[in-house]
């Protein structure tokens, strides 16, 4: 297949890219970077930006559709406004089978619904629908925005993957790597008591193997891509990375108003740990995306893997959660707090 990668040198597409090319499909990446993001020799890299306001990225891709190039698919990684999104769409709706635009499940409207959500369940709608900025209180909205033009431009054969927190080597969020991290460096950790809600996040290489399932099998419509599996709680989640990890951390159980009052933040303090009013984002069904070819890889694979990248980069300092120090003073509060 000749597959084009709108973004794709990081994470969930650096994974899908490399897979598509081990699998014997021929790849065109377009990118802003002129770093080489390391990824397979055998990759054609287009240079530019794909915002015709800011770069050329888009004639690059003309030029060949102009020689007589067409694509099997178009795999989009990085739309985040409706206008960017609806330039691309422009320009290959007549050039390719397939649409596969990589959304979120973070188009889903925080007021309360039924559970577990869909991909039917309610959207949400932005108030500014002209807005450019992408920040947490835009993201979702746009993201809404950006998949009703992928769906104008391709109505029979677009695929809206919305993937929930994703995991796995080369993350640059670090959200579950701190996990690994702290079981595998920290003598004590302190945990919210049990039940503290839910646990969710998708491998990468388990992302990347549906996308290319999808564009290898032309598999249409909008797909919830959760994992690793169905009412993970957020204790089986550490007790079983826990035990995957060979860890010797002592974990201590504390009631979840104490953290609190400790000016400890959940998300961000603790990733995966979501708010009481968020827990919604942790009951998403993939039914449809299981039904569809999905298949999910046992976390203790993704947590050991995760583990085993972080070690090979050299454990630099983590861009989620709390810091060692401060888990530490955590812990001798707690014991305090106990005496």
């Amino acid at each position: 297949m000749n597959i084009l990668v709108l973004g794709g040198t990081q994470f969930s597409g650096r994974a899908f890219v490399e897979l598509a090319v081990n699998s014997g499909h021929q790849i065109t990446l377009l990118h802003r970077s002129k770093q080489d993001p390391g990824l397979p020799s055998q990759v054609r890299r287009l240079i530019g930006d794909r915002d015709p306001e800011k770069g050329d990225g888009l004639d690059r891709i003309k030029e060949l559709i102009d020689s007589g190039e067409r694509f099997d698919a178009v795999v989009d990684m990085c739309g985040y406004t409706p206008r960017v999104t609806k330039s691309a769409c422009e320009l290959l709706k007549d050039a390719t089978d397939l649409y596969i635009f990589i959304s979120t499940i973070s188009v889903y409207d925080k007021d309360p619904q039924s559970l577990p959500l869909n991909e039917d369940s309610k959207k949400i709608v932005l108030g500014d629908p002209t807005v450019e900025e992408v920040n947490g209180e835009t993201y979702g909205g746009l993201k809404v925005l950006c998949e009703q033009v992928v769906i104008d431009a391709f109505p029979t054969n677009h695929c809206i993957p919305r993937p929930c927190v994703i995991a796995g080597p080369n993350d640059p969020t670090d959200r579950v790597t701190w996990w690994a991290r702290m079981l595998t460096t920290q003598d004590n950790l302190v945990i919210p008591n049990d039940p503290a809600g839910h646990a969710s996040f998708i491998d990468s290489r388990d992302l990347a193997a549906f996308f290319l399932h999808c564009a290898t099998n032309k598999i249409t419509g909008i797909f919830n891509t959760t994992g690793p599996e169905t009412e993970l709680t957020l204790h089986e989640f550490i007790t079983r990375s826990h035990n995957a990890l060979g860890s010797k951390t002592n974990l201590i159980q504390a009631d979840q108003d104490w953290i609190s009052s400790q000016d400890v933040q959940r998300w961000v303090d603790i990733p995966t740990w979501l708010p009481d009013e968020s827990q919604y984002m942790h009951a998403i069904s993939s039914s449809k995306a299981l039904s569809s070819g999905l298949k999910n890889r046992p976390l203790e694979d993704t947590m050991k893997a995760i583990h085993q990248w972080d070690v090979d980069r050299g454990s630099p300092e983590l861009k989620a959660g709390m810091k060692p120090e401060r888990i530490i003073e955590i812990v001798q509060a707690l014991s305090t707090s106990q005496a």
